[in-house]
């Protein structure tokens, strides 16, 4: 993938995240009228309000929790206001239906927490829309990848993804092979164009749950929710092998990578996993390189 087209990959990539942001304003915004039909007609609330998960089943609420690992990178503690007053926002909502149901009035605490985590959340998107919109200043613009910015809000995002769907969450850190030999033989232009190649071959591995971070230098960080991530990192290893990158007058460059990962814990810290996967990637250089070598499981 060149330049350009990574751009357009990140404008989309933007343009989504802009689009989901302000059709959750607009959204909830309109819930005030859904609360008055309810009161005043006896309209029956939907199963997106009287769920007792129901901000994980309305249309934002879905949208909020797919998105919600990329939105760290761009405010991690944006992103934690708004699934907070999200939440809060949901459960005042259903008990004020709820209320409206039995021919009650509503309770004056309940309208009040409802009011005010509407008003905070809104607050909250329109910044973090902000954010997401100067977001080209916070990615590397060399490989297309986030940066290590709000890494680890969304390393205990998968966390408790993984704990929430019973599958298991893997971190692996991944290193090019002899990378100054690139720099110091060919130039560094040669060395950048290394690198967005190898971005391109590691990144088309990944599955839609898979993050993917450019960690320092030649190094990369990922982060592989659900099963058969051993099988994710191998096929990184076999594409950058199979596919040296081509260069001018037909020469081409052939490149390996090394990796090391672990499984992740629910006690874990993103620390403690990068010091696994940072032991394994250095036993693996030690090994031979060109190969992936998994740390123990850690200890519940």
């Amino acid at each position: 993938m060149d330049v350009v087209n990574q751009r357009m990959t990140q404008q989309d990539q933007f343009k989504n995240l802009l689009t989901g942001i302000d059709r959750g304003i607009q959204d909830h915004l309109a819930w005030n009228q859904r609360l008055l039909r309810c009161a005043l007609l006896r309209d029956t609330p939907g199963e997106d309000i009287v769920h007792p998960d129901a901000h994980q089943h309305c249309q934002f609420g879905q949208w909020l929790l797919a998105q919600s690992a990329t939105l760290t990178g761009f405010d991690p503690k944006m992103t934690r206001d708004v699934e907070h007053h999200h939440r809060a926002l949901h459960d005042a909502v259903r008990r004020l239906c709820e209320q409206a149901s039995r021919g009650l009035p509503a309770r004056r605490e309940d309208l009040q927490t409802y009011e005010t985590a509407q008003t905070t959340m809104v607050d909250c998107l329109n910044v973090l829309r902000q954010r997401v919109a100067e977001s080209v200043l916070q990615m590397d613009a060399l490989t297309g990848l986030p940066l290590r910015k709000g890494l680890d809000y969304a390393f205990q995002i998968r966390q408790r993804d993984a704990a929430r769907q019973s599958v298991p969450l893997h971190l692996a850190m991944v290193d090019v092979d002899h990378f100054k030999v690139v720099n110091d033989t060919w130039g560094h232009p040669i060395g950048d164009e290394a690198l967005q190649h190898l971005t391109k071959l590691m990144t088309g591995c990944l599955r839609d749950n898979d993050i993917g971070v450019r960690y320092g230098g030649e190094e990369f960080l990922f982060l592989l929710l659900g099963h058969e991530a051993e099988a994710v990192v191998q096929r990184i290893l076999d594409e950058v092998r199979t596919h040296p990158m081509l260069m001018g007058g037909g020469a081409k460059l052939p490149m390996t990578v090394t990796a090391g990962m672990t499984p992740v814990s629910r006690v874990d810290t993103l620390a403690s996993a990068v010091s696994r996967a940072d032991a394994a990637l250095l036993h693996g250089k030690q090994s031979g390189r060109d190969r992936y070598v998994l740390a123990p499981i850690p200890p519940n």
